[in-house]
């Protein structure tokens, strides 16, 4: 069959400041499909405005997280009118299943983890047999129908995304240290649960991981065949196993090549690894996000985080002094948070000065506990409100209009003061930190 794979446009803060990184998700459902003998295109409307012709295609695959959902709709609407079996995916419509069927553009939900559901869906409509497919939604007589749950793909190894059918020189404008960067996954699954991430429903608890030698296999095809000298790490939990880690950084140092690159991680499992992170900066490692969220303990146990600020100040600590830059995040608005409590978070940001920071409004997505805990709470629908920019529920303390001045007033408070401008001026010449035209681009943003 001839199908398309469709990445919604969404005009964030993210893509302001030229964090735009190719679709993954949609990637390893192209390499699926492909290798199984289907036709397969992929068009990511982040880095395009020409204009798609759907009638060419049997069937167009959208990948649909909650803030990008109505311009997922918009693409359904012109596949319909098309004529185009469409079938959407991603961790919005995989909790919110009834709402996209019910809106008449949408033939299939692929829910959670996609690459086989959707080639046993591509498959089985061929021959008229959908209905036996694990792992979808549909309509039937106007009600939904979904089957069994497939679970997760246990063995990752082998899944490499198609980069090929995308145009990776769209994706060039980010850099790291001079380096032009682009994304690789190495692990599924997180076992932490915290209560705002849908991570461990959508790709399950059971941490599954692909080998350092595919990996780093993996590593040596984008620095060769695509011209990228940097990497960003996007799993969970990049850190979880720390043994993988050295090895991994072990493959890079022996195969001799020079990148420098970022992942993800938390405080805790690095405070108990100095010798890990030795081995990271060796390397290349120059950045690590890790969420630091808040300064009150209540707050942090609310969101199940199983992390103190003390951690944050320490690791942050013992970051530096291995020459890796930290970005730290930060969330605001929790339903019992008062101003004061907001201003302690923003202050503790500034007292333990990471070289990057991330502040957010706390944000319901469907599928985490939190969109169940606040429920009653939620003030809005509209999905394009749910970029973390924009309160979307009711708290106790802080009106929408307070918090979103809170959101501006911490960037501000953290960006403006004297030693980060220096910073920023300097960052071109030191190859770290964050420039000064992206912090501008940032406030621009907001």
């Amino acid at each position: 069959m001839k199908i398309l794979l469709a990445y919604p446009y969404r005009e964030d803060t993210y893509r302001k400041v030229g964090f735009v990184l190719p679709p993954m998700g949609i990637g390893y459902i192209a390499s699926v499909l492909r290798d199984n003998g289907h036709q397969v295109k992929i068009v990511d409307f982040n880095v395009t405005d020409r204009k798609t012709d759907f009638s060419d295609y049997d069937i167009v695959g959208i990948s649909s997280d909650t803030s990008r959902y109505k311009s997922s709709l918009d693409i359904a609407k012109e596949a319909k009118k098309a004529g185009c079996m469409v079938v959407m995916g991603g961790p919005h419509v995989s909790y919110m299943d009834e709402d996209a069927l019910n809106t008449g553009l949408c033939d299939f939900v692929v829910r959670d983890e996609g690459e086989m559901t959707m080639l046993d869906l591509c498959n089985s409509l061929e021959g008229n047999e959908a209905h036996a497919v694990k792992g979808i939604s549909h309509l039937a007589n106007g009600i939904v129908r979904r089957t069994p749950s497939r679970g997760f793909i246990d063995d990752i190894d082998g899944l490499v995304p198609a980069r090929d059918l995308l145009d990776m020189n769209a994706y060039r404008h980010l850099e790291m240290g001079g380096r032009k960067m682009t994304s690789i996954l190495t692990s599924r699954g997180c076992p932490f649960g915290c209560s705002f991430c849908c991570s461990t429903e959508f790709s399950g608890r059971k941490w599954r991981s692909r080998s350092p030698k595919r990996i780093v296999d993996e590593i040596e095809d984008i620095v060769a065949n695509h011209g990228f000298n940097g990497i960003a790490f996007l799993d969970d939990n990049f850190t979880l196993d720390p043994r993988r880690v050295m090895d991994i950084c072990d493959e890079i140092l022996e195969r001799n090549i020079d990148i420098y690159w970022w992942c993800f991680s938390r405080a805790d499992t690095l405070l108990k690894n100095e010798d890990m992170i030795a081995r990271m900066a060796a390397a290349g490692c120059r950045y690590i996000f890790i969420g630091f969220e808040s300064v009150h303990q209540r707050t942090l146990d609310g969101y199940n985080k199983k992390t103190t600020d003390i951690m944050a100040r320490d690791v942050t600590e013992l970051l530096r002094r291995h020459n890796i830059s930290v970005h730290g995040s930060f969330i605001i608005g929790a339903v019992d948070e008062t101003r004061q409590m907001v201003m302690d978070t923003i202050s503790h940001a500034k007292d333990i000065n990471p070289q990057a920071v991330q502040f957010t409004i706390l944000t319901p997505y469907p599928g985490t506990k939190l969109f169940d805990e606040v429920k009653d709470r939620i003030i809005t629908d509209n999905w394009d409100l749910y970029d973390c920019l924009h309160s979307v529920i009711r708290t106790d303390h802080l009106s929408q209009k307070e918090l979103e001045s809170l959101l501006k007033k911490a960037y501000m408070s953290f960006y403006l003061s004297p030693n980060k401008i220096i910073a920023g001026l300097l960052s071109g010449v030191r190859g770290k930190g964050i420039k000064l035209s992206s912090i501008m681009k940032i406030f621009r943003g907001l």
